[in-house]
């Protein structure tokens, strides 16, 4: 299996050094390359075409959405932000604009890990922190928790079909599986956003993009 080829690009130096260096010890990974401005990148990625960007997110730079948005149309890989932005707004909007992954940087070295595995296979992957920052309206909550929100695939579709209204009965009939297994569905997705009723995890998806409407 071939290795995820990732490049990075982060403005910070240490976090750039830091984040290198994990990427060159993980053997299912093949960092690419790496750039401290956006100068040129656009044009480095078409050459070395990486699996994943993993791009610091300069909320100081107010060109930064627009140059994220030309990044994003002219390159083939999958973009990974890292980011200590806690606007509610302004992460809304990079969610909005088709970026599947977003991440802090107090994230741990598993959470980076399992987000660029994400990523690449062209899953989302937010941490929970990030999701927090969107649905609770930009207040942070007492404890830094960034443990991953990582839905298998069929989770996403049963998510999916309950924001299209679809009650369980027919949730099982659309999949061909039970009743049951779409309940344990439910409870797990419940369980890892941590949202406690069905309302809510509508309300919940539809605002951070987890599902489209």
């Amino acid at each position: 299996m071939n290795p995820i080829r990732v490049f990075v690009a982060d403005f910070q130096y240490l976090t750039l050094k830091g984040l290198s260096m994990l990427l060159d010890r993980q053997v299912e990974f093949e960092l690419c390359g790496t750039r401290e401005t956006l100068d040129g990148l656009i044009e480095e990625l078409q050459v070395v075409k990486p699996n994943v960007l993993v791009l610091d997110y300069n909320e100081q730079d107010p060109s930064f959405t627009s140059k994220l948005r030309e990044i994003k149309e002219n390159t083939s890989a999958q973009i990974l932000l890292i980011t200590n932005d806690r606007d509610r707004n302004r992460i809304q909007t990079i969610i909005k604009m088709g970026i599947k992954g977003i991440v802090t940087k107090q994230c741990s070295k598993d959470e980076i890990v399992n987000s660029i595995h994400a990523v690449a296979g062209n899953n989302r992957f937010f941490c929970n922190k990030i999701l927090d920052i969107v649905v609770e309206h930009n207040v942070p909550t007492e404890v830094e928790d960034c443990e991953a929100t990582d839905l298998s695939p069929r989770e996403y579709q049963v998510l999916q079909l309950i924001t299209k209204g679809f009650k369980t009965s027919a949730i099982a009939d659309e999949l061909h599986v039970s009743v049951h297994t779409v309940n344990s569905h439910r409870k797990n997705i419940l369980k890892k956003l941590r949202i406690k009723s069905p309302a809510q995890l509508i309300v919940y998806a539809m605002e951070t993009g987890l599902v489209k409407a």
